[in-house]
């Protein structure tokens, strides 16, 4: 497993950019056996559609986001996910002792974008408050290349900062405040989808 406290690029382009694309965050055996769990419950019919806003705003809005998602018990992990999870507490440790972000906890979902799916531009801290510090996503897509769509946009402004295709192993770090959207998919977009928060999750 990668060291990621020996690592300087990381941490250089994120304090400069706020986000970083990290390719083969975790090897590509651990990241098929969580999109074999993906397809598992998915089997299972333990995926819901997502919804947008916070508590009694939250609502189902199919002009603006349209994947399905399954809540991950972060501390009682299974097998598979708990080898993400692990590399992911590292990576918290080292943002807090380089950064000073203050982060407690997380949290995070799987995600399934099916065949014409999509998010449009949005930011992860919600506009009545939010415990959201950084946003990520860790993709479990095979072979992906760009005419599949689906790509992670992210915005400073009106401009495009960065275009990250969905691929096996990469992971996507950016500031939650950070505007950013999913381009429509033409196949099946896996991934775990997640936040670090300044506050425990009770």
């Amino acid at each position: 497993m990668m060291n990621i406290s020996a690592m300087n690029e990381w941490i250089e382009a994120f304090e400069k950019n706020g986000f970083y694309e990290w390719p083969n965050f975790l090897d590509q055996s651990s990241a098929q056996a969580i999109r074999l769990e993906i397809e598992n419950l998915e089997a299972q019919e333990r995926f819901k559609q997502a919804g947008i806003g916070k508590d009694a705003n939250a609502h189902i809005n199919n002009s603006q986001r349209s994947d399905f998602i399954h809540w991950i018990d972060h501390r009682h992990p299974n097998q598979a996910a708990s080898v993400f999870i692990e590399k992911l507490q590292e990576l918290i440790t080292q943002l807090n002792r380089n950064f000073y972000l203050g982060i407690r906890d997380f949290e995070c979902h799987y995600t399934h974008y099916p065949p014409g799916s999509f998010y449009k531009r949005h930011v992860d801290r919600h506009k009545s408050g939010s415990s959201r510090i950084v946003s990520f996503v860790f993709y479990l897509n095979q072979e992906w290349i760009d005419t599949d769509g689906g790509q992670l946009c992210i915005y400073a402004e009106s401009q495009t900062v960065a275009t990250i295709n969905p691929q096996m192993g990469t992971l996507a770090l950016f500031l939650s405040e950070k505007e950013h959207e999913v381009l429509v998919t033409q196949r099946d977009r896996m991934s775990i989808t997640g936040w670090m928060l300044n506050e425990k999750i009770l």
